[in-house]
């Protein structure tokens, strides 16, 4: 692989690709598809940007990602941070793996970086963190191993129901009791207005904007790439969730519930309701993210879901990194930077 030649080709192009390989895709996730990239890439006003990896004239595998600029940087992330994407990386026709694909691809992937793309800065997270961790890589590079919760859905209903834990049926049990109704959600407004509800009780806003959900329900909906469910008591709307899902794996990437109603266990009948809907469709894998917040993730982990590793790659010029430094604890335009660049070693 190492004569593969690297070039950005269009979205049209890569979704043209990949819908002609979808089946033998390797490395393939629900993120990688043409229409969630376009999708979010107009909902936070990045450019969806993909690298396509040549052997000859044939297009072998993509790199798809998102890019943007902040301030004087040029951010590149596959994917960037703020895009409620959980991970990208290669996707290709060959069966690519981290530890030698990786490591054969990356002087010319870092050549690209510095003389096509131009960039700053560049941010790859992938499915899994490699057996043989940190990867023998130059010193550009650092690597992070964030953390998420994946639960098999392959045992069935049954056998989940059993294997969750007692707080958790007991709450779902009560929420069922207190006629709690799950309906499918088409209201962006209703979503939003919930979701900043939330984030004002804890003191801060949420970094998108109404539009952002607008275009994924919009979209995404209708193509059953995405599942909306809104949770209802006594006529009101009083939990939302947001499921992105391809035939084989769904993602947890959004929801929020009422203050007003906090005492109610909505969110563990909306999760469950999910999870059942999830086996019922033939899908084998339950993500969500660990969030670093103790109550959050109390609540994941009561679904009983194995604890895993993802796997971050970032490249960052050193005047970047000096520049993070710099604004980290001095200014409070780290804020910005920070929300796209993640965190950096």
């Amino acid at each position: 692989m190492r004569n593969n030649k690297f070039e950005e080709i269009s979205l049209k192009k890569y979704r043209e690709w990949f819908d002609s390989n979808y089946e033998q895709l390797h490395n393939r996730s629900p993120f990688h598809h043409p229409a969630w990239i376009s999708a979010v890439a107009r909902g936070v006003d990045f450019n969806p940007y993909i690298v396509g990896i040549f052997e000859g004239s044939g297009l072998v595998a993509a790199l798809p990602g998102f890019l943007t600029r902040r301030g004087i940087f040029k951010l590149f992330g596959s994917p960037l941070p703020g895009t409620m994407t959980s991970y990208l990386g290669l996707v290709g026709i060959n069966n690519f793996s981290v530890e030698e694909d990786f490591l054969e691809l990356e002087p010319a992937l870092e050549q690209f970086f510095r003389t096509q793309l131009r960039s700053a800065y560049c941010r790859i997270t992938l499915r899994e963190a490699p057996a043989e961790y940190p990867l023998h890589l130059p010193s550009i590079w650092s690597q992070e191993r964030p953390r998420s919760y994946r639960l098999d859905l392959s045992p069935g209903e049954e056998a989940l129901w059993m294997g969750v834990k007692s707080d958790c049926r007991r709450n779902i049990k009560r929420a069922k009791r207190e006629d709690i109704e799950i309906y499918p959600l088409h209201d962006a407004k209703l979503f939003f207005n919930i979701l900043e509800d939330t984030f004002r009780r804890h003191g801060t806003t949420s970094w998108h904007k109404e539009r952002f959900f607008q275009i994924l329900l919009s979209e995404l909906v209708p193509l059953d790439l995405l599942w909306a469910w809104g949770a209802k008591y006594q006529g009101e709307t009083i939990s939302v969730g947001l499921f992105f899902h391809d035939e084989k794996e769904m993602h947890f990437i959004s929801g929020a519930s009422s203050p007003k109603y906090g005492n109610l266990p909505t969110s563990y009948l909306l999760h469950w309701h999910a999870i059942t809907e999830a086996v019922k469709s033939g899908l084998s894998i339950f993500n969500s993210e660990a969030s670093r917040i103790p109550s959050v993730d109390k609540f994941k982990e009561s679904f009983r879901p194995d604890l895993e590793r993802r796997y971050t790659l970032i490249w960052a010029q050193n005047y970047v990194r000096n520049a993070q430094r710099f604004y980290k604890f001095s200014s409070t335009a780290w804020r910005g930077l920070k929300s796209k660049f993640g965190h950096v070693k």
